[in-house]
């Protein structure tokens, strides 16, 4: 059991990182001008059981050099990182 336990957690560890990085591949450079958090709860019910999750999703829009503004999820640190201004991607790797 231990052993099942510290798989998973290894696996969420080297996961949770590129969650960040996953929309990073639209290439999306530009001016953080805006950050928006999402907090999402769904409710399943098994039975006679319900079981409740949340999550919050982390949103920055980026202004590109062309004008047009792009919606990017990332991760929350670099959510806390990139403050209105800053230059996205750079911003996420502080």
């Amino acid at each position: 059991m231990k052993r099942t336990l510290a798989v998973l957690l290894t696996v969420a560890a080297f996961t949770t990182p590129l969650a960040g990085c996953s929309n990073t591949s639209k290439n999306v450079t530009g001016t953080v001008v805006s950050k928006d958090t999402d907090h999402e709860c769904k409710t399943k019910k098994k039975g006679t059981k319900r079981t409740r999750s949340c999550h919050t999703e982390y949103e920055l829009t980026v202004r590109t050099k062309s004008g047009d503004q792009e919606e990017v999820d990332v991760s929350s640190g670099a959510y806390d990182n990139c403050v209105e201004g800053s230059s996205y991607p750079k911003c996420t790797t502080r």
